[in-house]
């Protein structure tokens, strides 16, 4: 069993019921820069064309299977258009998360803003009170560390590369 897929059994156990969010950006499928310029029409015209991260969605597939956790998909969007292909990419390679886990906050529309994006995802965390636990799976530093802050003792955060070891 995978160090990573274990480490998360264990949180499972030491509680009764667990939260886990997952970045999709660079944390399940692979990470593409595009300018500042061009991002958003490249995001927008490429994005079902990013390759799954396999081996990160073969252990997330695994821990799917524990009866006490709840995996959902915690996402930042620039534009609606984005979130839609975003939510198309999230049925073609990961439909053992339950549609209505998705959560894909969208700038276009106010859910975050620039001076927000690296709390946005600790406040949306906050509003799943009815877990003992929370993880973060994400690969952006600054928002790992924030919700560490924020959230204490009741989270533990993971970069990404805790997986693929």
């Amino acid at each position: 069993m995978e160090k990573f897929t274990q480490r998360i059994m264990d949180l499972c156990n030491e509680n009764k019921r667990v939260a886990m969010f997952i970045d999709m950006d660079g944390t399940i499928n692979e990470y593409i820069v595009f300018s500042e310029d061009t991002v958003v029409k490249e995001m927008e015209d490429n994005y079902m064309n990013i390759s799954p991260l396999p081996t990160v969605l073969n252990d997330l597939e695994k821990i799917s299977d524990i009866s006490n956790i709840d995996l959902y998909i915690l996402s930042l969007s620039r534009t609606k258009s984005l979130t839609q292909i975003k939510k198309e990419w999230l049925k073609k390679y990961v439909s053992f998360i339950p549609e209505e886990n998705w959560i894909i906050l969208t700038k276009e529309i106010g859910d975050y803003t620039n001076e927000t994006r690296d709390k946005i995802k600790a406040m949306k965390m906050q509003e799943y009170t009815d877990y003992d636990h929370l993880i973060l799976l994400d690969d952006d530093h600054n928002i790992l560390k924030h919700t560490s802050n924020v959230l204490h003792n009741k989270v533990n955060v993971f970069h990404i590369s805790s997986v693929i070891i």
